[in-house]
């Protein structure tokens, strides 16, 4: 196999995990629970998204990009009280009337990093200086054997990030039909032991022809589109979809919804990337819920950083520290969980202190979702799950 093979190949694994077992028609998860993890590509503002209208300071610091109380979406039923949606999410308020939305507000870590690249190696690995394994190799190998998770990304290439690590086996797709078509044309080899760089490019190549022919006997060689998708986010969730449907069990599925940096113009920036992600869940939901799997799946947001409290002379903000979260799901109990951040108390920069610590999410996922032990115990867990 020459250099330009290996990359063609190494680029259809994503991280270059193995696949233990995955031809065993009987190696299914333990659980049945699929968390589909959504990133916020770029540090999504999250006072503009889950909107403190009731806190005067929010007001006074965005004097042009804050939304207008008239124009938001009002929580009813909410535990606190003076928060509501941007009004890009509207359809997002069905799943929030039927208890199936909540919010996770201040959610961050100590002293946080406003660089893109390192907040979201933190972000994906849970460790603040160790980046090496993606925070799910320490909950996931557990509950199964075979593939672990599929990252949906448009370009087809990306790293590990959260699915890295030795013991997880994942793949990196632009979706089902795109993966199936690459994988037809790797031919099986017999793994080459002669020594380890050879015996793992062999082994590379050896389970992706294997994992490519095992989607492609779930989903199809042509994968049926889904209606009601548009969009990135849509795209990819619908591939999320057709292979929930198709019966490819992976308790991971990760998407991306780009177009949240916003220094300059914020208004016209969220309002689409908001619009989008609202739109995208809004199709999965409906899908997953008249399948009758709406209870076995958890879609969670995650965003590298927030955005500062006040606005900026090109009327954005900038990189900030606390950003907002939300979870959907059957099984989501309606709420907005942790504490609003004090606006009137900033940092030397102009940031808030974070008052959720983001590995409270993830062992809540791990804990309350999964019943998997909880290795941010010492964070605690937040009740948004009933």
């Amino acid at each position: 196999m020459n250099r330009r093979d290996f990359l063609h190949y190494a680029g259809l694994v994503g991280m270059g995990s193995m696949f233990p077992s995955l031809t065993n028609a009987a190696d299914l998860s333990k659980t049945g629970r699929t968390v589909v993890l959504i990133h916020l590509k770029g540090g999504n503002d999250g006072f503009n998204t889950l909107v403190p209208y009731g806190d005067d300071n929010y007001y006074k610091l965005r004097k042009n990009i804050s939304i207008k109380e008239r124009f938001v979406l009002k929580l009813e039923g909410a535990n606190q009280e003076g928060f509501g949606m941007h009004p890009q999410l509207e359809k997002l308020k069905p799943l929030w009337q039927k208890g199936q939305m909540a919010w996770v507000q201040g959610v961050g870590y100590p002293h946080s990093s406003l660089s893109h690249f390192q907040s979201l190696d933190i972000w994906e690995s849970a460790s603040i200086n160790d980046y090496s394994n993606g925070w799910l190799a320490q909950v996931v190998p557990e509950l199964k054997q075979g593939l672990h998770g599929v990252i949906i990304n448009k370009g087809g290439v990306e790293g590990g990030g959260i699915l890295a690590g030795s013991k997880l086996n994942a793949v990196t797709m632009q979706n089902p039909a795109s993966f199936i078509r690459a994988a037809k044309n790797i031919k099986d080899i017999e793994i080459n032991h002669r020594n380890p760089a050879i015996e793992h490019v062999t082994k590379i190549r050896h389970q992706l022809h294997t994992v490519g022919e095992q989607i492609a006997e779930k989903v199809g060689t042509s994968p049926r589109p889904i209606p009601g998708f548009t969009g990135d986010l849509g795209h990819g969730l619908q591939a999320v979809a057709q292979m929930m449907l198709s019966g490819v069990d992976a308790p991971v599925y990760k998407v991306t919804q780009g177009g949240f940096d916003s220094h300059a113009s914020q208004i016209q920036l969220q309002n689409n990337a908001l619009f989008q992600l609202a739109s995208g869940i809004s199709s999965f939901a409906k899908v997953m819920r008249s399948k009758g799997l709406w209870d076995k799946v958890l879609v969670v947001t995650y965003s590298e950083f927030g955005r500062r409290a006040a606005e900026n002379r090109g009327m954005g903000t900038d990189h900030g520290t606390a950003s907002t979260h939300m979870v959907f799901g059957g099984k989501v109990k309606r709420g907005i969980y942790g504490k609003h951040p004090n606006m009137g108390q900033l940092d030397g920069n102009g940031n808030v202190a974070h008052t959720t610590d983001f590995r409270q999410m993830y062992g809540t996922i791990a804990q309350n979702w999964w019943r998997r032990p909880n290795p941010w115990g010492q964070y605690g867990t937040l009740p948004f799950l009933s």
